[in-house]
């Protein structure tokens, strides 16, 4: 199928899209959660070659009454291409399950006969299905990166998702109003997209078993590293301990996981821990270090990316 269908027009630039769609575009490439999407332990998938699911401008024309009318044309168009595009992807993730949720990302290529065709590409959230193989009852999983069969799960970062929200909506709100002379930035949209995101993972997780009982024989603790010291709202932590990116215009590396990750906040989980179960794993990406708090327990078992620790 040509990549240009017959009777689309030929759209050069985003800014000759309609106005409630090049702002929804332009804003929710800015708040993609990625990182929050790393927490859950998903990953949006980067294509080794060209952008599989590629949407030209002149599929994204039209009249549009808001901006979620003109949401919803970019996933209809997402829709109806995504399945060939899943094909491509799964050449290099085979074992990817794939989300209802994409990020959104500025792409050109080429077709014969019409030279380069500008759009954009929509890149899928998906579950790489991240594991730790042990074999114990009575799991708990403080976090939700990794999956282990039976285990019973608890979300931390659950009951901060308004504000996570709101933290991002509040520093792109500033950013843009400082950098961007067309100050193209809408709450509005980015809201809807990031709980559109929230609610994609809350759909695909259903089938775990969570709890609020932060108690049992084996807590698994997946870590996120962190420059931050003391714990506080998203934001406060953002100016207090990353002020570098503020200061640089470097809005684009702030995470909130980085604020939410804070050295209080996890000793007050690894407190809760400690005192409530037998054994403590301890993940992350490298091996993780010990902390102080823990160092009277007994490694019993190290791994490339974990330690077991026991009273």
């Amino acid at each position: 199928m040509p990549i240009l269908r017959r009777g689309k027009e030929k759209i050069y630039h985003i800014d000759h899209l309609p106005e409630k769609m090049r702002v929804t575009l332009k804003t929710v490439m800015d708040v993609n959660l990625h990182d929050i999407a790393k927490y859950y332990g998903l990953k949006y998938l980067t294509p080794r070659v060209g952008e599989p699911i590629f949407i030209p401008y002149g599929e994204l024309n039209g009249k549009f009454n808001n901006y979620e009318d003109a949401f919803d044309k970019i996933y209809e168009a997402i829709e109806e291409i995504k399945n060939e595009g899943y094909e491509e992807y799964k050449q290099w993730y085979p074992n990817a399950v794939f989300l209802d949720h994409y990020r959104i990302v500025f792409y050109s290529t080429t077709e014969y006969g019409e030279g380069v065709i500008y759009g954009i590409g929509a890149e899928p959230l998906a579950d790489l299905k991240p594991s730790l193989d042990i074999n114990k009852d009575d799991v708990v999983v403080i976090g939700m990166s990794i999956r282990i069969p039976n285990a019973k799960y608890y979300d931390v970062i659950r009951n901060k998702r308004d504000e996570i929200i709101e933290a991002y909506n509040q520093i792109y709100s500033e950013f843009h109003a400082k950098y961007d002379k067309d100050k193209v930035y809408v709450v509005e949209v980015a809201t809807y997209y990031m709980k559109k995101f929230f609610d994609v993972v809350d759909d695909y997780f259903k089938i775990l078993n969570f709890t609020n009982n932060l108690k049992g024989r084996t807590a698994v603790i997946p870590l996120f590293s962190s420059p931050a010291k003391r714990d506080g709202k998203i934001i406060d932590i953002w100016r207090e301990y990353f002020k570098d990116y503020f200061e640089e215009g470097n809005y684009y590396k702030f995470e909130a996981l980085q604020a939410i990750y804070n050295e209080e906040f996890i000793n007050k989980i690894l407190s809760l821990a400690k005192d409530n179960f037998e054994e403590i794993i301890l993940v992350s990406e490298k091996k993780p270090r010990v902390p102080d708090l823990l160092k009277d327990l007994k490694i019993i078992k190290e791994g490339e990316n974990y330690v077991m620790l026991s009273r």
